[in-house]
């Protein structure tokens, strides 16, 4: 199974951050490892990877990514702004993405990493 990117929303994304002047890159990682990017959805103390009971999530937004994933309808990527960081963690977009990714064996995720 792969994640089912959105390739025009891709480049909207990109526009939209290369525009406000910033550098723009599309890599594939692990859910795993951009969940180890990120803060826990409920404390920033530790990277959301530690500890990724279901419980934390959204069930709403679960729900909605299991059924895009399952149907292969197009998602737009996952992301992370360096140029903005708090409590030691990226601006980010795609935790749930990420997590429901990894429940459904996706080995890569696409993430826009922006500087």
């Amino acid at each position: 199974m792969e994640y089912p990117l959105d390739l025009e929303e891709t480049e909207r994304i990109k526009k939209h951050f290369t525009g406000l002047g910033k550098k723009v890159e599309l890599v594939w990682m692990s859910p795993d490892e951009f969940l180890s990017k990120v803060p826990h959805p409920m404390t920033t103390m530790v990277p959301a990877i530690f500890d990724l009971r279901e419980k934390f999530f959204s069930a709403t937004s679960l729900g909605s990514i299991r059924k895009a994933i399952l149907s292969r309808t197009k998602m737009e990527p996952l992301w992370l702004d360096y140029s903005r960081v708090y409590y030691g963690y990226p601006a980010h977009e795609g935790r749930h993405r990420a997590y429901v990714s990894k429940i459904y064996g996706i080995e890569k995720v696409p993430v826009l990493v922006i500087r």
